[in-house]
């Protein structure tokens, strides 16, 4: 992470009120210490969402979801930490370095790809609104049913045809060699030209609306059709997608996201209102790309052609969305449309029952493989093995346990077999199952994280001493000894950095927050807006009763090492030892 400095991130914390920026997203009222709402990260009636301005965290007791403001602007807005803070600080004002500590030298040259593409894009925008050159464009959109409105919305832009416009407007302003890296720009034996030349321009940004790239097309029959920006060090097209920034309140609002191919499609459905939309620039839908959806909401909708080879690209599209963390449906879009062309030929309700009608990916494998299981014994075999093969990459246990059982029932297997199969496939995929399985604790819900520690009593108290640590620093020194009690590594490497720090409260919270995993950092916050500790004498007695609960959790693990002991020794002597073991056990228990 790029470090910044402690002031500034204690500036950001105090001027950034939680309660102002998590209210821009979420209606909240107050309830005693607490302001109170409904979830923005799960679908919920009765408000369980619950904000502590004086300490600064937010926690869900539905889904589990908690941080302070700078975990709650990453997970509306699908930022790491160095860009909430970046966002933060921008938003209220705080002059930040350009990257702190780690950053390097790179960071200057960052900058200036950042500024380059910036300038290329609102050239190219100049082009298209305000010149002769760019009136083909318009008419082009205008025929396309793309609204001004809209086209400004996504910063839509022409590219002239002259040679080298874009290059000089760039030279001036001390950014041709940013540009040339970004392949904006080329120069060779024949001198500077543009790369884009009589294209209309879609601008790719991040979800901070930071352009990262172009893609260009022609607005006649010439071929190549599209072209696009090389791999550079700010964008990777199997990374990134078009229309995160301008679909990510809606995705947030809507909790879900609809995934198209093209930039067009993207804008027109956009435009008919479904703003949760993004497209997969050009390319088959990637792993990576799912993920950074993935980081806004989990209900995730891919456009597919309705006849069988979309059917077919669908169930490809499965391994993507297992891989991803995700379980996926399919839009099947009737033969012959395109989204762009089925909004403007049928309208937008009709786009609206598709979606209606969307089916969950694994349940179309599913009767694919119930079907080949009719066949013969050897087709219910195979068809087995293959469920077993798709149920080693769901990562989240819920959705594991409800789609064994649904496998189950489909193809007439004994629903043990294909749990032992799975897990069995699962534990020989080695260093990736394992990657599968601790991404279950880090959806955007938090859902199994928070279910996987909510009956875990040592956890929740490793955890309490830690929120005691973090909100009460005079007591600090009172729990340093207790680091060595918790079995959690992480969570007892925080505790000791806690205690052993004098830095601000910003600082230690983003530190703690980088080493924590989603679940661990759930029941923290679970504590940190909770009304157990709201003194310190309070927070003092309950971090007691955690170290106590430890302190027998380790004593009854250490009994029943004696008495496995005790159990398997092979002579008098061990015997002997294994009960004397036991004895002094109970002594030391009181």
């Amino acid at each position: 992470m790029a470090r910044y400095p402690d002031d500034k991130l204690e500036e950001i914390r105090a001027r950034a009120d939680i309660v102002e920026v998590i209210g821009a997203h979420v209606r909240l009222k107050r309830a005693g210490r607490n302001f109170v709402g409904l979830c923005p990260f799960h679908n919920e009636k009765t408000p369980s969402f619950s904000v502590n301005p004086e300490r600064g965290f937010f926690h869900c007791f539905g889904c589990g979801a908690g941080g302070t403001v700078f975990n709650f602007v990453m997970r509306t807005e699908g930022l790491n930490f160095p860009e909430a803070i970046e966002s933060l600080a921008r938003r209220y004002g705080v002059a930040l370095p350009e990257r702190g500590g780690d950053a390097g030298p790179g960071a200057g040259e960052r900058d200036a790809a950042l500024r380059a593409n910036q300038t290329a894009a609102e050239f190219f925008a100049h082009v298209l609104w305000k010149t002769p050159d760019g009136a083909p464009a318009r008419e082009y959109l205008g025929a396309r049913g793309v609204a001004a409105e809209t086209a400004r919305t996504f910063m839509l832009g022409f590219a002239p045809e002259r040679t080298a416009n874009l290059a000089r407007a760039l030279e001036k302003r001390g950014l041709l060699a940013a540009a040339v890296r970004l392949g904006l720009v080329r120069q060779d034996g024949g001198g500077t030209r543009d790369m884009f030349r009589g294209r209309l321009m879609f601008p790719i940004r991040d979800a901070q609306g930071r352009v990262l790239a172009f893609g260009g097309r022609v607005l006649d029959q010439r071929l190549p059709k599209y072209i696009n920006s090389p791999e550079s060090p700010l964008y990777s097209k199997s990374r990134n997608v078009y229309g995160l920034y301008e679909a990510r309140a809606a995705i947030a609002s809507a909790d879900r996201a609809i995934v198209v191919e093209g930039y067009l499609d993207a804008i027109a459905v956009w435009q008919a209102g479904f703003k949760e939309t993004v497209a997969s620039l050009g390319t088959a839908l990637t792993a990576d790309q799912l993920r950074l959806v993935g980081r806004h909401t989990r209900n995730v909708l891919a456009c597919f052609d309705g006849d069988a080879a979309g059917r077919k690209a669908s169930l490809r599209a499965l391994e993507i969305f297992l891989a991803a963390g995700l379980l996926g449906r399919g839009i099947f879009i009737p033969s012959g449309f395109d989204p762009d062309t089925f909004i403007r030929e049928r309208g937008a309700q009709a786009f609206a029952e598709l979606i209606e009608s969307a089916e969950l990916l694994v349940d179309y494998f599913l009767e694919e493989q119930a079907a080949a299981a009719r066949s013969s014994l050897q087709g219910r075999a195979r068809a087995a093995a293959a469920v077993a093969e798709m149920l080693k990459s769901v990562a989240n246990p819920f959705e594991f346990d409800l789609l064994a059982r649904k496998a189950a029932d489909a193809l007439g297997v004994g629903e043990e077999v294909l749990r032992a199969e799975a897990r069995r496939s699962t534990r020989s995929a080695g260093p990736q199952g394992s990657v599968a399985r601790g991404a279950a604790g880090v959806s955007r819900t938090g859902s199994a994280g928070a279910g996987a520690g909510a009956g875990d009593g040592a956890a929740a108290a490793e955890a309490g001493l830690l929120a005691v640590a973090l909100l009460y620093p005079e007591l600090r020194a009172e729990l340093a000894a207790h680091a060595a009690m918790l079995e959690d590594a992480a969570v007892a490497a925080a505790l000791g950095e806690v205690c052993a720090s004098d830095e601000g409260a910003a600082t230690l919270e983003v530190r703690v927050a980088e080493r924590l995993e989603e679940g661990q950092r759930s029941r923290l916050t679970a504590f940190a807006v909770g009304p157990l500790m709201e003194t310190a004498e309070q927070a003092r007695s309950l971090a007691r009763d955690f170290a106590g609960a430890l302190a027998r959790r380790r004593q009854q693990r250490a009994m029943e090492n004696a008495r496995r002991a005790a159990a398997s020794a092979g002579s008098d002597d061990e015997r002997v030892a294994a009960a004397q073991e036991m004895i002094a056990l109970r002594r030391r228990g009181g």
